[in-house]
Parts: structure tokens; sequence; C-alpha cells
């Protein structure tokens, strides 16, 4: 019941009512829609400015799959940045065990 289901051919992501995503922290996530307008939409970008750049030309559809990774990859390294202060070391047992503080 708690599984989420991604069909990347299809372009589904299936969540159970259960489940509770919660949305990107808010600095994160405006960066990342800025960063993935300047890739999809570049024009609209400047469409605003007295005095614009005279070519503003879309990346062919190779680089745009990059860029849109570049975001993306960019997005994840920020977002666990510093994991590891989430990590505690439980030394009651034999082995140490690493558990991770879901709250941090």
């Amino acid at each position: 019941l708690d599984v989420v289901i991604a069909d990347l051919d299809g372009g589904t992501v299936n969540v159970p009512e259960c489940v509770h995503i919660s949305l990107l922290p808010e600095p994160l996530l405006q960066q990342t829609r800025e960063a993935l307008s300047m890739v999809l939409d570049p024009e609209l970008e400047v469409a605003d400015l007295a005095f614009p750049p005279s070519t503003i030309s879309a990346s062919s559809l190779k680089m745009q799959d990059k860029e849109i990774r570049a975001v993306f990859l960019r997005l994840f390294a920020q977002l666990l940045q510093g994991y590891r202060w989430c990590l505690h070391i439980i030394r009651i047992h034999p082995e140490p065990v690493i558990r991770f503080h879901k709250v941090s």
C-alpha cells in the first residue's frame, strides 16, 4: 500500500492515498522552475526585458534533453547535500548499526 509506481515509458505516476509527498523546499522549488523555464522556453524568460538580447535560439532536442537532466542532477545534489548529518550510529550491538534520522 505504500509503494509509488512511476511508469517512465507511459509517463504516469501512481501514488497511493496513504502516501504523502511534500513539495520541494522553497528556494529549490523556485530555482528548479526557473531553470526548467529557461531550458523549455527561453523566449519567455526575456519577454519582459526592456532591451532583450537580439538572438534567443532554442536548443536542439538532444541538447535540451541534456539541459533538463542537468537541472535535475543539480536539484538532487542540492537536496541530498549534507545527508551524512542525518545518519546516526547505534553502537549497542556487536556490529554498529547506521540509522537514518528522518526528522533531520
